[in-house]
């Protein structure tokens, strides 16, 4: 079992992600700017997220609240197929705080966020819930080693953003025994598309 480090936040342990060891097994800141962009508009109310949608990438995968385990340990879900949002992290369509993803990569593939990596700034990430599908755009990719992503953790988890952005995260540098580093995509919210420009998001 690998994880992303430890760090208080809400003063409890997170042990910040993930199970990566057992799917072997199985095979910066970047504000947002206040306005909201033109053909776009403000979510009704913040809402749980439902569904991951990367076009880039051709992932389109349902999220599963989760949350610390016994071991003060933040797990994404077992199904490596699956996304998991932090349940104490912002929902999509809040004005602060940050929403936070994760799921697995599996170095023999099959893992949801397995090409996670090569999404490029300002390319589009989209949050389904059922108040309507929040739209982002991808502000910085970075890969960090497990120490580097400890150092940032507090940043990566903290809710005290006086702005809102969605970050993902997935384990990668595979070894052959081990996962030694992280990706993680930081993205800006846009806000939900005008109907009449939704075909074109």
């Amino acid at each position: 079992m690998s994880s992303f480090g430890e760090t208080r936040l809400g003063g409890f342990v997170v042990g910040l992600l993930v199970l990566c060891g057992l799917m072997v097994g199985v095979g910066v800141l970047m504000p947002s700017g206040d306005a909201t962009p033109a053909g776009y508009h403000e979510m009704a109310s913040p809402a749980k997220p439902l569904r991951l949608v990367i076009p880039a990438l051709k992932i389109r995968a349902p999220i599963k609240p989760i949350e610390v385990n016994d071991h003060q340990v933040l797990d994404p879900p077992r199904n490596p197929r699956d996304v998991g949002w932090w349940k104490r992290s912002a929902k999509p369509g809040a004005t602060q705080g940050q929403t936070v993803l994760t799921g697995h990569t599996v170095h023999t593939g099959g893992g949801v966020m397995d090409r996670l990596g090569k999404l490029h700034k300002g390319q589009k990430v989209k949050v389904v819930t059922r108040k309507g599908t929040m739209v982002y755009r991808t502000t910085k990719v970075v890969t960090w080693t497990k120490e580097e992503l400890a150092e940032r953790a507090v940043d990566l988890f903290s809710q005290e953003r006086e702005d809102e952005r969605l970050v993902l995260i997935t384990c990668s540098g595979w070894t052959g025994s081990s996962y030694t580093r992280n990706v993680i995509v930081f993205a800006e919210p846009l806000g939900v598309r005008d109907a009449k420009d939704e075909k074109k998001s």
